[in-house]
């Protein structure tokens, strides 16, 4: 009797042990390998980062927002996919140089590091689009007074344009990059499995039969 007993305390013991180990993860969800999991989702998962490089759109709760395409501008060509004229860019956002993640108890930020790739504050700012107006001028020699910016474009370029033109600015159309409903879907069933392990739920556990 005192053995079938000890069978029941144990048993009892463990399903304390394993409710609290559960209830950890769902208080801090994200913590340790769940957090660097979920950022591997975010990038390479279903209608992830790398998904929306690959269709040229951004994936939101909302559906999809196909970018608009990079324009030829001057001597420069329009690249074959938008955003990806050298790589480094997609390659940052999918985990290479200058890429940032930021993993908290229940949350995971990635990104890219705007000191490298200042763009990124204009892609991913709010709205459909952002204007950019120059912001310096030329303070000495004959070419006084005159936007930087236009001599930038025309000796980068070869598009010259007058100092009234540079002055209304330029619209600079958003590429985001989002987290789609099915990485949300994804980061959900990685986590609920996670708690489902920490409950044995569907291990018959040891039971005592009279």
């Amino acid at each position: 009797m005192a053995k079938f007993m000890s069978v029941r305390e144990n048993f009892s013991r463990n399903m304390v042990r394993r409710v609290a180990e559960a209830k950890s993860v769902v208080a801090k969800p994200m913590l340790g390998d769940r957090g660097k999991a979920t950022a591997k989702i975010m990038r390479d998962g279903t209608r992830g980062i790398k998904a929306q490089f690959a269709a040229q759109s951004e994936f939101n709760k909302n559906g999809s927002v196909p970018w608009d395409k990079t324009q030829p501008f001057g001597t420069r060509k329009a690249p074959r996919y938008t955003l990806r004229r050298s790589g480094k860019y997609r390659s940052a956002w999918l985990g290479g140089v200058g890429s940032v993640v930021k993993i908290k108890n229940n949350e995971v930020t990635i990104g890219v590091d705007k000191g490298v790739f200042p763009q990124v504050k204009i892609h991913q700012g709010p709205g459909r689009s952002t204007r950019i107006f120059p912001k310096k001028k030329i303070t000495k020699g004959p070419h006084r007074g005159d936007w930087r910016m236009r001599f930038l474009l025309g000796l980068t370029y070869g598009v010259w344009l007058s100092n009234e033109r540079i002055s209304l600015g330029f619209k600079i159309p958003h590429r985001r990059l989002s987290i789609s409903t099915e990485v949300r879907k994804e980061v959900a069933k990685m986590v609920g499995a996670e708690v489902k392990k920490k409950l044995r739920i569907g291990v018959q556990g040891p039971m005592a039969v009279a």
